[in-house]
């Protein structure tokens, strides 16, 4: 693989150039970043590599926030092709929800919401009520544009809507109702 200072643009060269297995087990993060950027590269080539998922899932408590970024983006994609696997990751996003940094939990919520499994519905529903309530402004618009992916899933069950109807009553007594009113028209 030819590398060129500066861009990623060798990523899309050569998709059976790179073995990015061991990459993906390497102790380092920056081995790890390599491998994801090539799974995206792949995956925006048209390629499936859902046959990573489980090497790609246990990076997904990393502490470094590139790995962390690129995990969630892998699993965002493959998530409803590979639910059980996607379910063993649902323990990370919410730990992830009380990170301290408010983008790790933003980014946990993004991905939780974006996983449209009826499964974890319900979970994603008590992350959205959390984070409506978070000191950070980010986090709260990030709650504020789950609330209709969950509003979505939950349609399709065919299940009551009352937390829903809470947290919109939060977001819009809060400081916050301009995020709200532009995700509900």
């Amino acid at each position: 693989m030819v590398f060129r200072i500066g861009t990623d643009a060798h990523l899309y060269d050569d998709p059976d150039d790179v073995s990015i297995a061991p990459l993906l087990d390497s102790k380092f993060d920056s081995e790890k970043c390599e491998a994801l950027k090539c799974l995206l590269a792949l995956i925006a080539q048209g390629f499936d590599v859902s046959n990573y998922f489980p090497q790609v899932v246990k990076n997904v408590a990393s502490q470094s926030l590139e790995v962390k970024k690129l995990v969630y983006l892998y699993l965002l994609h493959y998530a409803e092709k590979r639910p059980n696997e996607a379910l063993l990751s649902i323990n990370c996003f919410q730990e992830d929800l009380v990170d301290p940094n408010p983008l790790v939990r933003a980014w946990a919520l993004r991905t939780m919401a974006g996983i449209r499994l009826h499964v974890i519905a319900p979970l994603v529903l008590v992350a959205v009520g959390k984070c409506a309530r978070d000191p950070s402004v980010y986090v709260r618009k990030c709650a504020a544009s789950a609330l209709p992916k969950v509003h979505d899933l939950r349609l399709e069950e065919h299940t009551s809507a009352i937390e829903e109807v809470h947290l919109i009553d939060l977001f819009l007594h809060g400081y916050f109702c301009f995020h709200v009113s532009n995700h509900l028209l």
